[in-house]
Formats: structure tokens, C-alpha cells, sequence
């Protein structure tokens, strides 16, 4: 429970961080957020760090057979 917490907590800074210097990369805060495409641009910003904080395996969990990359490497011999 603490290494979750704690990973939320530097997921939520660095996010804010990033921001942070785009922010003061326009001179301030409310000429950052005038524009639509950076109150967008923010808002996925943060939903990605969601994502990000949700740490699910999207693999299937099955093993790659190689037998296939055997037969090709075998058979790029015999043509040299």
C-alpha cells in the first residue's frame, strides 16, 4: 500500500511538474489555459498519468513460437 501510494504521489508531482513548466514556458497561467488545445493537451496530460498509474499487462500471456524463425534462418543458408 505504500509503494502505491507513493507511486501516485511522484506520478501526480512529475505530472504537475511537466505542466508546471509548459505553464511558465506561455508566461502564465491564465495565458496558458486561454487556449483550448492546452486545456485539452492538459487534461490528457492527466489522464495518461491515470493510465499510467493503473499498472495492467495488456499481453495474453502466451509464449512466442520460435520454430518458425528456425525454418527462415535455415532457409536463407541454403540461398547464399
Amino acid at each position: 500500500m505504500l509503494m502505491s501510494m507513493l507511486r501516485a504521489t511522484l506520478i501526480l508531482l512529475g505530472t504537475a511538474a511537466y505542466l508546471g513548466l509548459a505553464v511558465l514556458g506561455w508566461g502564465s497561467f491564465t495565458a496558458f489555459f486561454s487556449h483550448p488545445a492546452l486545456v485539452a493537451l492538459a487534461i490528457i496530460l492527466f489522464a495518461l498519468s491515470g493510465v499510467a498509474f493503473a499498472s495492467g499487462n495488456l499481453s495474453p500471456g502466451v509464449r512466442d513460437w520460435c520454430a518458425w524463425r528456425l525454418r527462415v534462418t535455415l532457409s536463407e543458408r541454403n540461398f547464399r
